[in-house]
């Protein structure tokens, strides 16, 4: 969530950059952030007034009284003053929430390096890495892999789980934990922390890190309970530090956890196959640190240092000592 002070101080540059995105809702939330925070201060400078007000005019009145004066208005103007107080408090308690609820909502800052384009058309391709592969064989499908050496049943998972959900089996799952084992001794020498999330958290967390109204209709929750299933790691492990003053940064982590998602909207696509499924594992690489909106190079440049040295596809076969690649070399390979 970007900080209201900065979203104050460079309002222009925030909208800007909300621009950089299409959606026009992004503007709109930022535009009611705006116009709520002005009321929001305005109506603070006002009960900060009344509050002084309130200390001052009990002393006018002892001093009224020891005077012989007639301190009636001021008795009812004090009265008045935490009545007026305490309305001005529920609207700033009502401003405040709309302004959050609204800060929920509008996402990062993008990186000056990301290219502006109209669609998806216009991507531009940043970097290569290895080389595309030719092979003396006709290559053929993940799908057709799979059946050829039974290392999936697509079939009775549908018969008890419904579309996309799958079981693997033998070497694919072996595979799949070598290539997880790899990242995460990748992701621990190089100082991360490798952490089993729990795969269910409350609303409350969530909300904290993602947009709900946005996100919701893609995570599954559980009935009847405060608890939703991880959509990936990246939450809960982010969620981990709610309300929390941390005095040691950055924070490196590397996660690894089973996620679901619904997948909503995903009918008629990659039907064939495990594409868009709901359960999922995967290797996160998480850093919490300072806020650096206003200079966001750094953090940005430690990451792509990062991806720079990842190895090449070789390198992670061959460091998967658990799996016999080259026994198995034409059977991996498939198309994309």
């Amino acid at each position: 969530m970007l900080d209201i002070n900065y979203i104050r101080q460079y309002p222009d540059v925030v909208r800007e950059n909300l621009r950089k995105r299409q959606i026009p809702e992004y503007l709109n939330y930022l535009d009611s952030v705006l116009k709520n925070d002005e009321l929001w201060r305005g109506l603070k400078t006002k009960v900060d007034q009344a509050r002084a007000r309130r200390n001052k005019v009990s002393m006018e009145i002892n001093e009224a009284k020891k005077a012989g004066k007639d301190a009636s208005k001021l008795i009812k103007e004090a009265a008045d003053i935490p009545k007026i107080i305490a309305e001005a408090e529920k609207q700033l308690a009502e401003l405040q929430d709309k302004i959050k609820t609204c800060l929920f909502k509008i996402p990062n800052m993008i990186h000056e390096s990301v290219p502006y384009g109209k669609d998806d058309t216009e991507n531009k391709v940043v970097k290569t890495v290895g080389k595309k592969p030719t092979f003396k064989f006709a290559p053929i499908s993940h799908v057709d892999l799979m059946e050829k050496n039974n290392w999936a049943d697509l079939e009775r998972a549908a018969k008890i789980s419904g579309n996309r959900w799958y079981f693997l089996k033998g070497d694919l799952v072996k595979l799949e934990m070598a290539i997880a084992n790899y990242a995460i001794d990748f992701m621990s020498e190089k100082g991360y922390t490798p952490i089993v999330p729990p795969f269910m958290i409350s609303r409350k967390a969530y909300e904290g890190v993602v947009s709900l109204e946005d996100f919701e209709n893609v995570m599954y929750k559980i009935e009847g309970e405060d608890l939703y299933a991880i959509a990936t790691s990246e939450h809960p492990l982010t969620a981990m530090h709610m309300n929390e003053v941390l005095d040691k940064l950055p924070i490196k982590l590397a996660g690894y956890s089973t996620n679901f998602r619904k997948e909503a909207g995903a009918h008629g696509k990659d039907q064939k196959g495990i594409f868009r499924v709901h359960q999922f594992n995967k290797v996160e690489q998480i850093v919490i640190c300072k806020n650096t909106t206003l200079k966001p190079g750094a953090l940005y440049r430690t990451l792509s240092e990062k991806l720079s040295r990842a190895p090449t596809a070789q390198a992670t076969k061959q460091s998967a000592q658990t799996y016999d690649t080259r026994k198995a070399r034409n059977d991996l390979t498939c198309t994309h």
